[in-house]
């Protein structure tokens, strides 16, 4: 897994150990990673779920972004936990000083049923836990082995199920062809205006709309010509820009005034966009 988007080479990942287990319909994926250098991971299957529980070790430094848009949060600890849907991109850069081991949980989008699993980064000691207890029995191939194993990964399932999924909300507007009307894209623009400083989730713009999540994202881009994150990004970036021209707020309060999770994140974000920090950005205007 590594990333290409035409800013920087592609990083190699350097795995020291990996290991296999499936189970109930998952496939639980263990790896330990060197990751003392600026390292690139991004994850993506259409038709599975993944699930991301972080182990072990520490990592100095995480920027993730996915196709709707950056998490931040800070790095992860031991018993972290993200859901990346099927469908959907995750990329991260990170960088630690010593061995770090995750597990990736591939469950089939149809043993969730209808439910819908919502990006999110969020801290689960169950998953965590039974995450561990299903490390422990790769390998081995006993009866008692196998009861345990199956008994493990339906209860890692269920609790998916129960703690990681909803039911996806029935649509404000009437839904209709797959296009954006001058209504529903002024109600778009009017509702992203709004919620600049708070999460805004792009299961509530393809509800606004609607429309499913995957029909939205291609009428959002035939009547914006981009896409929801790149479009949410550009917003708040032109917000901060002129907060940061107008105002006295700190770089923190602006940072937060505009949806990001940290300062750190803003800055990066910031500079990845307009070419300068925000602090140099405001001296030089």
């Amino acid at each position: 897994m590594s990333r290409n988007d035409g800013e920087q080479p592609l990083t190699p990942r350097i795995v020291l150990a990996r290991q296999d287990l499936a189970a109930r319909g998952l496939r639980l994926r263990f790896d330990t990673e060197q990751v003392q250098t600026p390292t690139d991971w991004s994850c993506f299957d259409d038709s599975r779920h993944l699930i991301y529980v972080h182990r072990q070790g520490s990592l100095r430094s995480m920027d993730t972004d996915i196709d709707w848009g950056p998490t931040g949060g800070g790095p992860p600890q031991v018993g972290d936990v993200w859901v990346v849907p099927a469908g959907e991109r995750r990329t991260s850069v990170v960088q630690g000083g010593e061995p770090t081991g995750f597990c990736e949980i591939a469950i089939p989008a149809q043993a969730v049923g209808s439910a819908a699993l919502p990006r999110v980064k969020k801290r689960d000691p169950l998953i965590h836990q039974l995450t561990e207890g299903l490390a422990t029995l790769v390998g081995r191939d006993d009866g008692m082995s196998r009861l345990l194993r199956d008994s493990l990964a339906e209860s890692l399932r269920l609790h998916i199920v129960d703690t990681c999924t909803y039911a996806p909300p029935k649509p404000r507007l009437r839904p209709g062809p797959d296009v954006l009307d001058a209504a529903t894209r002024s109600a778009l623009f009017e509702f992203v205006e709004d919620g600049l400083d708070s999460e805004i989730t792009l299961e509530a713009l393809a509800d606004l709309a609607g429309m499913s999540v995957g029909k939205f994202i291609k009428a959002f881009a035939a009547a914006f010509h981009t896409t929801p994150y790149q479009f949410l990004l550009d917003r708040r970036i032109d917000r901060a820009k002129s907060q940061l021209l107008s105002t006295s707020l700190t770089i923190t309060e602006i940072s937060a005034a505009v949806g990001f999770s940290t300062p750190n994140h803003f800055a990066t974000a910031f500079r990845r966009r307009v070419g300068v920090s925000p602090s140099g950005y405001r001296r030089n205007g």
